[in-house]
């Protein structure tokens, strides 16, 4: 069996797995790593029939996860790994703060649109201009909105 289709199953599995945990979204490890299994798996296939290359990718899998956890538990213990990853926290005594109680308090409560939301806006709740958004609805001035969620300073509403 020659290596090239180990190697591409092998590194396949370890880009999706970084995908997963490393990557917050789908794409840019994961479509590579999905075309390079399948390319993998169909060179063993068109060689040696499915029941090898069903054998050679779950053998590919079986070594590669332990090895992608083996790396990635390494990985902050090395220099290299040292700068690359953040190690600080976000304190309030650096100057850091939460979002506003005021605003977190907001939640159900109804008031008024000043301004189009499209979908970002200013509406007067409980008589103060508040900067807020919609879930992507448009809504006219002088509607009556409602507010659905506080997201750190983001304050989200939805028409009544």
């Amino acid at each position: 069996m020659p290596p090239l289709p180990l190697f591409l199953l092998g590194l396949g599995v370890l880009l999706l797995f970084i995908e997963i945990i490393l990557l917050p979204d789908f794409g840019a490890a994961g479509v590579p790593g999905i075309i390079l299994i399948c390319v993998g798996i169909g060179i063993v296939w068109f060689e040696n029939g499915w029941e090898t290359a069903s054998l050679y990718a779950g053998r590919t899998v079986v070594i590669i996860i332990p090895l992608a956890i083996l790396g990635l538990w390494l990985a902050p213990r090395t220099r290299l790994g040292r700068t690359v990853i953040l190690r600080t926290a976000q304190n309030s005594d650096d100057g850091f703060q939460a979002p506003p109680q005021e605003l977190a308090d907001l939640v159900g409560r109804v008031g008024q649109s000043v301004s189009p939301l499209r979908p970002a806006g200013v509406a007067l709740i409980d008589g103060k201009r508040i900067d807020v958004v919609t879930n992507g609805e448009f809504i006219q001035p002088e509607t009556e909105v409602e507010v659905v969620a506080v997201e750190g300073r983001r304050v989200v509403v939805r028409s009544r």
